[in-house]
C-alpha cells in the first residue's frame, strides 16, 4: 500500500500566517510568515512520513454550488489580508520547484479536490493522509485507506484521526459528520445551526436517531424548546447537510504515478530559498531530499577578511585617503564611543580587493587628513553619530553624512532592542565579523592575533557589504524619502547637540542634592517611628511586614512574592495609617536623590556642561530618547523635580529659549481622522479642552466646569497614547465603567475619530503595520496573536502609532531646520537640549529676537496640517525660569 499526503493548500497557508508574527522578512521587506510556515510544515510531513505522494488543493476565487444554494455561505469571512495575499504566489513557487503537483478547479473547492482524490486512492487500494485544518474533512476517513491530519494550532501541533479517533473527537462516525454538522451549524462558512444545540447535543441527537430523517421524526419526543427550535429550522438543516458533503467526483485528471516530491533543478531550489532567506529551512530540506534539494547545507557564513595598510606617515595615510569615492569609515575609540577620544579610524580603499586604510589617532590630528573628511565626499558608518561627534571635538564638522546603516536598519524593522553591526551583517549579507563566540566589548576571530585595528577594518567592509542591501530595502518599502530628509540629516544635528552640551549650576545642583539628602533623613526617621523600630525601607520582604503583619494595614494586591508594596497599592491605603503618606514621599525624594542628584552631578563634564546622548534607534514609534544622563525622565510635577530645572541655565551672556508645540499629539489626531469639531476647535484657537468637555458633557463651553475640563483632557491625551477604560479609571480614579461611558460619550462628540481609529487597526491587520504620513513603518506582529490580550495591546499600539510617529516626524523636521536655519543665517545660537517635545536653544542676548522669532517660525512650519502647529515659547537664564 502507497501512502500520499493530499494537503489543503489555503487551509495551511492562513494557518501559518496566523501562526508565525507578521514581522517575519526578508531583508528586503517582504513578509514571509506564512510562507516559511507552509513550507516548514511541508518538510515536516515530508521528513514524518516520508510519502510515495504529494499533492496540494487550493480553492479558487469563484463561487460554487455552495455559494448557490446559500447566499450566506463563507459570507461572514474577511478579506484576505494584503500580507498573507501576497505570499500566496510565494507557497505556489516552492512547490513548483519541489516538484509538487498543485491542483484547482473552477467550482470546486480545495476540500472537494481532496475528497474526489481521497476516494480514487482507496479504490486503488492506496493509503490517502489529508493535511488540513478545516474538520469538514473529518466525513472522509475510512479505514484503513484514509485519515485526517489535522492542524489543531501554529505550524507544529497535529492530530492523526483514523475512524476511532474521529468518533471519539466528535461522538459521530465520519459517515454521519455532514448532518451533526448541520445540526450543529458551522460558523467558519457562517452556516447556523439549530439554536441551543452545541456539539454534544447535536451528537447525541444523531446517534440516537441515526442522521437527521430519524432526529426530525422524533421531534415530537424532544423537551419543549428542542422541539420548538428543530421545528422551525429543520428546512436550513437539511441544507446545511446537502452543502457540507464533499463531492467525490470532481473532473481531476492527474497521473497519481507522477505527483511524487522531485524538483527539476536543485539550483533552482538554493536560489529561492536563498531569496526568501530561508536558510534554516534549506539545511532542513536538504536532510530529507539529499542533493535534489540543491546540495548539502550551506557552508558557514563568510567572514569578512581586511588587507590592512597602515601609512608610515600623515602625507602617506593622505595620498591614499584621497582615493576613494566615499569614505566607508569604521572607528575606535580608547574608551566609551563618542566620550572618549578616538584611538582611530578604518576607511575602506577598495572594496573588491578589501584594502582598508587605518589612521591612528596621531595621523588623524593632522591637518590634512582632517581636511580629506571635509572635502564633500560622502561618508558612510554604522552608528554615526558617535564619529560625528568625536570629530567635532578635532574641529571637523561632517556635513556630508550619506548613510548610517544602523539608522537603516532600525527604520526597517524597529522593534528590536539593539542593532550591533554584527547582528545587522549577519541579517542583511549573511556574512560575518567574527566566527567563535563574541567576549562582551570584543570580538572573538577564532584565535587569530587580531586586535582592534582588524576589528575596525572589518567593521569598515561591513559598512561597504550593506549599504547595497539596506539601500534598497529601504526604496522597497517606501522609506528612502524618510531617510533622507528625516533620520540621515538628523545624525549631524543631534551629534552637534550632544558636542555642545547644556549649562549646569553646579553649585545649584549640589545645594539641591544635599536637600534631598536632608529630606530623606528626616522622612526616614519619621518613618521609624511611624513603625516603632528601625528596618531597610528599600527592602520590599521587611516593608511588607510591618505593613501588614506588624501594622495590620489591608492588603490590596498580592504577587507572587507576597503583597504588594507598589506606589499603587500603598496610594489605596493613605487613609490607614500617616506611614504611608511619609513612604510615599521618601520614595519619590530618595529617588530624586539618587536618580538626579548623583547622577546629574556625576555627568557634569570639565566644561561645566553636560553631554548627554540622543538616540534614534531605541522608540518605535520614531521619538528620540536620552541616556547618560536620561534628561527625558526629569519630573516635573513635583516642587522637588522642578527645582532641577534651576540648575540647567545658560552660558553667561546668553539666555535660553525654551520651545515646544502646544498639543501637538491632539493636533495630529484632528488631522488624521479629519474630524470636524475638533478641527474647528483648532483652527478657532479656542481652549481645545473646553471644547471637547462641552461636546461631551453636552453643556455650553462656558458653563465647563474645571473637573470636566481636566477629564476631557485626560480623555484626549489618553486615546493619543492607546489608553482605555481601564487606564482612563485609573488615571482620573473612576470606575472602569464610568470610564468606559465617558470614552464612550467621546466617539459620539467626535465620531471621526473613533472611525480613524477603527480604520487604523483595521488596515494594519491587514498589511502587518502602521505608517505615518512621512512614510515611516511599524511592524505590529501583535495583532496576529493568538492571546486576546496581547491583540488587545496589538490594538492600542496601531491606534496611537500612527498619531506618535507623526508627531516624532514633525518635531525631527523641525530640530534639522532650525539646526540649518541657525546654520545658514550665521547666527550663533544653538541646540543644547531636546526633551520629548521640546527644545532648548542657547542664544547670545544680542541675537535673542532674531533666534526667538526664528524658533518660532520653524517650529510652527515644520508640516502642513489641516490645523495649525501652534508653538509654546518662553526665554530665561535656567529652564525652569523660562518654563516659569
Amino acid at each position: 500500500m502507497a501512502t500520499y499526503l493530499l494537503l489543503d493548500g489555503n487551509s495551511l497557508a492562513y494557518r501559518a500566517f496566523f501562526a508565525l508574527p507578521s514581522d517575519l522578512a526578508t531583508a528586503s521587506g517582504q513578509v514571509t510568515n506564512a510562507v516559511f510556515g507552509f513550507t516548514s510544515m511541508l518538510i515536516n510531513l515530508l521528513r514524518d512520513h516520508k510519502p510515495d505522494g504529494v499533492i496540494v488543493a487550493f480553492d479558487r476565487p469563484e463561487p460554487t454550488f455552495r455559494h448557490e444554494v446559500a447566499g450566506e455561505y463563507k459570507a461572514n469571512r474577511n478579506e484576505t489580508p494584503d500580507i498573507l495575499r501576497q505570499q500566496m504566489g510565494l507557497v505556489r513557487q516552492v512547490l513548483e520547484v519541489l516538484g509538487i503537483t498543485a491542483i484547482e478547479l473552477v467550482g470546486y473547492e480545495a476540500d472537494d479536490i481532496i475528497a474526489t482524490l481521497a476516494t480514487q486512492l482507496r479504490d486503488q487500494g492506496d493509503e490517502a493522509i489529508i493535511v488540513t485544518g478545516d474538520r469538514d474533512a473529518y466525513q472522509l476517513v475510512e479505514d484503513p485507506y484514509i485519515k485526517v491530519l489535522y492542524n489543531k494550532r501554529g505550524v507544529s501541533e497535529y492530530a492523526l484521526y483514523d475512524e476511532a479517533g474521529i468518533l471519539e473527537r466528535t461522538g459521530v462516525t465520519p459517515a454521519q459528520y455532514p448532518e451533526y454538522a448541520a445540526l450543529r451549524g458551522d460558523p467558519s462558512d457562517n452556516l447556523d445551526g439549530v439554536p441551543g444545540v452545541g456539539e454534544k447535543t447535536a451528537a447525541k441527537l444523531i446517534t440516537m436517531y441515526g442522521g437527521l430523517d430519524g432526529v426530525f421524526a422524533a421531534v415530537a419526543a424532544q423537551t419543549p424548546k428542542l422541539r420548538e427550535n428543530l421545528a422551525a429550522h429543520e428546512v436550513r438543516v437539511r441544507r446545511n447537510a446537502k452543502i457540507m458533503i464533499l463531492l467525490r467526483d470532481a473532473p481531476i485528471v492527474v497521473d497519481l504515478t507522477q505527483v511524487t516530491v522531485n524538483p527539476s533543478d536543485p539550483t533552482e531550489v538554493k536560489r529561492l530559498f536563498d531569496f526568501l532567506e530561508f536558510r534554516s529551512l534549506h539545511e532542513r530540506l536538504s536532510e530529507v531530499l539529499g542533493a535534489s534539494a540543491g546540495g548539502p547545507p550551506p557552508p558557514d557564513r563568510q567572514v569578512l577578511e581586511a588587507e590592512l595598510i597602515r601609512p608610515a606617515n600623515a602625507a602617506e595615510a593622505a595620498a591614499i585617503l584621497a582615493r576613494p569615492a566615499t569614505l566607508d569609515i569604521a572607528p575606535r575609540w580608547t574608551g566609551e564611543p563618542g566620550r572618549s577620544p578616538l584611538a582611530g579610524i578604518a576607511v575602506v580603499v577598495e572594496p573588491a580587493t578589501a584594502d582598508v586604510l587605518w589612521i591612528s589617532a596621531e595621523v588623524l590630528a593632522d591637518p590634512a587628513i582632517l581636511g580629506l573628511l571635509t572635502d564633500g565626499r560622502p561618508l558612510r558608518a554604522h552608528d554615526a553619530k558617535p564619529l560625528l561627534r568625536s570629530l567635532l571635538a578635532l574641529g571637523v564638522d561632517i556635513d556630508a553624512l550619506a548613510f548610517d546603516t544602523a539608522i537603516a536598519a532600525y527604520l526597517l524593522d524597529p522593534g528590536q532592542a539593539r542593532y550591533d553591526l554584527e547582528e545587522v551583517l549577519g541579517r542583511w549579507t549573511g556574512a560575518s565579523l567574527a566566527v567563535g563566540a563574541a567576549a562582551e566589548g570584543q570580538l572573538d576571530f577564532a584565535g587569530e592575533a587580531t586586535d582592534d585595528i582588524t576589528q575596525a577594518a572589518r567593521a569598515a567592509l561591513a559598512v561597504n557589504h550593506l549599504i547595497d542591501p539596506l539601500g534598497s530595502a529601504l526604496e522597497v518599502q517606501g522609506m528612502r524619502g524618510l531617510y533622507d530628509d528625516i533620520e540621515n540629516p538628523l545624525v549631524r544635528v543631534l551629534a552637534r547637540m550632544e558636542d555642545v552640551g547644556v549649562g549646569v549650576d553646579v553649585v545649584a545642583l549640589r545645594a539641591l542634592h544635599d536637600r534631598l539628602t536632608a529630606e530623606c533623613a528626616r522622612l526616614t526617621t519619621a518613618i521609624y517611628e511611624a513603625a516603632g523600630h528601625e528596618f531597610n525601607i528599600n527592602s520590599t520582604p521587611q516593608l511588607r511586614q510591618v505593613l501588614f503583619d506588624e501594622m495590620a494595614l489591608s492588603p490590596q494586591k498580592k504577587t507572587k512574592t507576597g503583597f504588594s508594596t507598589d506606589a499603587a497599592s500603598l496610594e489605596r491605603l493613605r487613609d490607614q495609617h500617616v506611614i504611608i503618606d511619609l513612604l510615599l514621599d521618601y520614595r519619590e525624594v530618595e529617588k530624586l536623590r539618587s536618580t538626579y542628584g548623583e547622577g546629574l552631578l556625576a555627568e557634569v563634564a570639565g566644561d561645566g556642561r553636560i553631554h548627554a546622548t540622543f538616540n534614534q534607534t531605541v522608540a518605535r514609534t520614531g521619538r528620540l530618547s536620552s541616556d547618560k544622563p536620561n534628561l527625558h525622565n526629569i519630573p516635573v510635577r513635583s516642587d522637588e523635580g522642578r527645582q532641577f530645572r534651576e540648575a540647567f541655565v545658560s552660558a553667561p551672556g546668553h539666555e535660553l529659549i525654551v520651545a515646544d508645540y502646544n498639543q501637538i499629539e491632539l493636533r495630529c489626531i484632528a488631522h488624521l481622522a479629519q474630524d470636524p469639531g475638533l478641527i474647528a476647535a483648532f483652527t478657532s484657537q479656542t481652549d481645545i479642552h473646553t471644547a471637547t468637555a462641552s461636546r461631551l458633557f453636552g453643556v455650553e463651553a462656558k458653563a465647563v466646569t474645571l473637573e470636566q475640563r481636566s477629564k476631557a483632557k485626560m480623555v484626549s491625551y489618553g486615546l493619543a497614547y492607546g489608553m482605555e477604560a481601564y487606564g482612563l479609571g485609573q488615571r482620573l480614579n473612576i470606575s472602569t465603567e464610568e470610564a468606559a461611558e465617558i470614552l464612550k460619550a467621546y466617539f459620539v462628540a467626535f465620531p471621526a475619530v473613533k472611525a480613524y481609529m477603527d480604520r487604523t487597526v483595521t488596515e494594519a491587520r491587514r498589511r502587518g503595520f502602521t505608517e505615518t504620513l512621512f512614510g515611516r513603518r511599524r511592524p505590529i506582529p501583535e495583532l496576529s496573536s493568538d492571546n486576546y490580550r496581547i491583540r488587545q495591546a496589538g490594538e492600542r499600539q496601531a491606534m496611537n502609532a500612527g498619531i506618535q510617529g507623526l508627531a516624532a516626524d514633525i518635531f525631527k523636521v523641525a530640530l534639522i531646520r532650525l539646526d540649518r536655519a541657525l546654520e545658514d543665517q550665521g547666527l550663533t545660537g544653538r541646540l543644547v537640549l531636546q526633551v520629548h517635545d521640546e527644545v532648548l536653544v542657547e542664544t547670545p542676548a544680542g541675537e535673542l529676537d532674531t533666534v526667538t522669532e526664528l524658533t518660532r517660525t520653524t517650529l510652527a512650519g515644520a508640516a502642513t496640517l489641516s490645523v495649525p502647529l501652534e508653538v509654546n515659547l518662553s526665554v530665561g537664564r535656567s529652564w525652569a525660569a523660562a518654563k516659569s
